[in-house]
Order: structure tokens, then sequence, then C-alpha cells
């Protein structure tokens, strides 16, 4: 075989490697290669027009992880999650298909080290719509529906850094018998590329817990924000969807509870109510009084403490192998040469990464 036909065959694999996943042992296909189904189906894949058993859970849910594979969740403190658009580019590159270590050494919060940033799905920063993680308190996946799920954080410059933190609810409950089951959503801008979702499950289990107040029944959350786009100029607080929100599950051929077109996808930022960090009104006691929400909709929602809104978390200290993994490292993979990781504030952490990147917007 040539040099150039083997340089072809390289690239064209890479390519094929892009869009974005998050990467941990906890997760629901956390080793799931090319060769596992008829189709590429690899954590990275976007799912669009899929029936729900193919993309509920990535259609993954006979690719459970270990049993003690659990992402801890401190409550009222932020974890951090890899997102990546190969396994290569992690720290958990030596279970990647490929077992190459593609990380970037002069930019490692790069998410794509090689591609550029349209390859996840974004023209830059200022194009990015926001993430989430969402929790269903079952101990078995099997017995989890969509609309158990309620999102519980979200980081609005998603997925533009590999390492990306989420800010947990301080009043969060403990699990029942310590696990939960959990996932990463996403959607991306409609200017940059065919319109998708992506959900990737985990199991995952609330420590540091004080509280006993359960969440509320989450409900679909409605457009309500300012979206010029779309020719409304100015937002409609009545309209909102406040308190626990299911995730945007979209564009599939079965199982939506969002049905926008394809030019006005949902997003996990202030144009659905889903505001930057934990979401701290989601439990049964957030709110004295809820009016139904409406386009002529005046009166608000009004909140049982004023506090328990607060948009701040503390900043946590937590074990992590390698040079910066991820906070919640589960407990059978972690090593005798893992060392303490003290995070940085969000708002801190991501002027360093801006700063960092100013000259990546273009290409990594």
């Amino acid at each position: 075989m040539s040099v150039l036909l083997l340089i072809a065959l390289f690239s064209s694999l890479r390519l094929a490697s892009a869009h974005i996943a998050l990467w941990h042992p906890s997760t629901w296909g956390f080793n799931v290669t090319t060769h596992d189904f008829n189709y590429d189906n690899r954590p990275v894949v976007p799912l669009m027009h899929r029936t729900f058993n193919n993309w509920w859970f990535h259609g993954y849910l006979n690719y459970p992880p270990h049993p003690e594979d659990i992402f801890e969740l401190p409550a009222g403190q932020t974890v951090t999650t890899q997102l990546a658009c190969d396994k290569s580019a992690t720290t958990y590159y030596g279970s990647s298909q490929s077992r190459g270590d593609i990380q970037d050494p002069k930019h490692p919060n790069n998410p794509c080290p090689g591609w550029p940033v349209t390859q996840f799905h974004t023209t830059g920063l200022s194009d990015v719509k926001g993430c989430a993680l969402a929790i269903a308190y079952k101990d078995d996946v099997s017995q989890v529906k969509p609309e158990d799920f309620t999102v519980f954080s979200v980081n609005q410059v998603c997925v533009w850094n590999r390492y990306t933190d989420f800010a947990v609810p301080a009043k969060m409950p403990p699990c029942p018998n310590g696990k939960c089951v959990c996932a990463w959503f996403w959607i991306h801008a409609a200017d940059s590329g065919s319109e998708q979702m992506y959900m990737i499950g985990f199991q995952c289990g609330v420590t540091g817990s004080t509280s006993n107040v359960g969440l509320a029944t989450p409900k679909v959350a409605r457009r309500c924000g300012a979206d010029p786009e779309n020719g409304k100029k100015d937002a409609v607080p009545g309209n909102c969807t406040y308190g626990a929100k299911q995730p945007l599950y979209w564009f599939q051929a079965e199982g939506n509870n969002m049905f926008e077109g394809t030019y006005a996808p949902p997003f996990y930022n202030d144009l659905y109510n889903f505001k930057e960090g934990a979401q701290n009104d989601i439990f049964q006691d957030s709110y004295a009084s809820m009016p139904e929400p409406g386009p002529q909709q005046t009166a608000l929602p009004v909140l049982a403490n004023a506090q328990s809104t607060t948009q701040s978390t503390t900043k946590s200290t937590l074990e992590c192998p390698g040079k910066r993994d991820t906070s919640a490292f589960s407990r059978r993979h972690a090593s005798a040469e893992r060392r303490t990781f003290t995070h940085k504030p969000l708002g801190m952490r991501r002027m360093l990464d801006l700063e960092e990147r100013s000259d990546l917007q273009d290409t990594f």
C-alpha cells in the first residue's frame, strides 16, 4: 500500500471520528467500536431520525458499564467531564479503538486535536449552544423512561472545552441504593451541520447529600427566551417552564418531546430557561406558587426560598488520574498513581480557557 494511500485512509478515519461525546468508564457504550454494530454507532456518532430503541441511550443498553463504575456527583460542588471527538483525545486513550494518544499537550483543553472547530459543529465560541446533565432517581436502567430524567446542571459554553465543568445542586438527595442513572445531552447550532442530538448515559451517584427532599416531576421545557433569528426580539418569561425540566428529545423518528423544525432547534440555554450552572429550583419545595405558563402569562412563579436559585457552587478538591481527568473517576479504575486536583472557580476557568484559545477560533 502506498504512503499516499495510507495517509488518505488515516485522514478519512479521523474525519469520520468527528463530533463529540462524553467519555468516562461509567458510561454505557464506553468501549463500543466500529465492530460492535453493523453500522457506525460509536459514542460520537450523532442521533437523528432514529427509532426509540435506537436512540435511547444511543442503543447501548446491552453495553453497560461495570457495576462499580459510578460517576460521583458531590452535592453543592463542581464536577469535570471530558468531552472529545475521540476517546484517543482523552486520558482514556489506552482503551480507545486506535489505542493512540492524540491529546494536544500545548492545548490540553482542546476537545478535538487536529480538527477544525466545524468538526464539533460550531463556527466559534459565540456559536456554541450549551449541553446538560440529567438524572433519574432509579437504580435500574431498564426502568428508566424519558420522562424520568431531570436536567440538574447546564454548561452554556459546551462543547468548546474538553474539560467541561458542571455544577451540582447542593440539595441533591441521595440515590436509591447509592446509584442513579444519568445522561449527557447536547444539541448544536442550526448553522453548524446536520440537525441532530447527542445522548450518552452513565451510572452516577450523589455524594455528600444533606437533603432528602425529592426532585419535582420534570416538565417539558418551553421556548421562551429572546429568539431574534426566528423573529422574536424579546424574551417572554411568562411562557417559560420553571423548576424541574426534562431533557430535549428532538429530531428522532419517535419519542420526541420537542417538535421544532430543522432550522430552529432547541438548546440548553436561556432560550428554554436552562440557566448556566446548577439548576437549583428543581426540587419539590422550590416554589411557593407556579402559574401555568403561556404566551400571554404575566404572573411569574414565586420561589419558596429566594436563596434556592443562587447560582453558586463550592470549589471542590477531587481525585483524578493523570494530569487532569474527570472529577468522578470511578472507584474501580482509581489507581495508586492518581493525584489531587483542585478546580478553579468556573468563571476563572472559563477566562483562562478563552485566553488560552483566543488564537484557535478557526482551527486547532
